[in-house]
């Protein structure tokens, strides 16, 4: 069995994690990237969160970063009761817990420093991404139709929140 571990974001992973970024952004299917921004802008991102406190996690399989998971949330104190979800996975380690095992620990985290609602969006044509949620018990919110155009083909989004408090 793979052996993954799951530890909090760091500065010594950064470039590996932008890596994997850009792999799944390159997919141009799964996330709202089509590529990833430059290491500067990532470093900058995920440098905030942890200072923030705010979850961030990645999975590493010998030491090379296969998946991620991180929540933001909005500085205005009216709407940071609420983070918002985003995740990926190296397409060769889907399938594999890894989602789970990220996913688990943003929750936890997010409990842990008060957030009360994780909210996320996910393309329609994404049914493992959709599944992983529902098994986590995220319900769907809404759909926004045509939420995304690429290379001429249109996608759906379905919106997805846990209530957590």
């Amino acid at each position: 069995m793979t052996e993954f571990q799951i530890v909090y974001a760091d500065m010594e992973h950064m470039e590996s994690f932008h890596k994997a970024l850009s792999e799944v952004a390159n997919e141009q299917v799964h996330i709202e990237m089509i590529q990833a921004p430059e290491l500067d802008q990532v470093r900058e991102f995920q440098g905030q969160l942890i200072a923030n406190n705010q979850p961030s996690y990645f999975a590493l399989l010998n030491n090379e970063v296969v998946g991620w998971c991180d929540v933001t949330c909005d500085p205005n104190p009216r709407l940071s009761h609420r983070g918002q979800l985003g995740m990926g996975v190296i397409a060769s380690y889907r399938e594999k817990g890894v989602g789970s095992m990220l996913l688990k620990s943003a929750i936890e985290k997010s409990k842990s420093i008060g957030i009360e609602k994780l909210e996320l969006n996910v393309y329609s044509t994404n049914e493992a991404a959709i599944g992983l949620y529902e098994k986590f018990d995220f319900q769907q919110e809404g759909v926004i139709k045509n939420y995304r155009k690429l290379n001429g083909q249109y996608f759906d989004c379905i919106l997805m929140a846990l209530q957590l408090k």
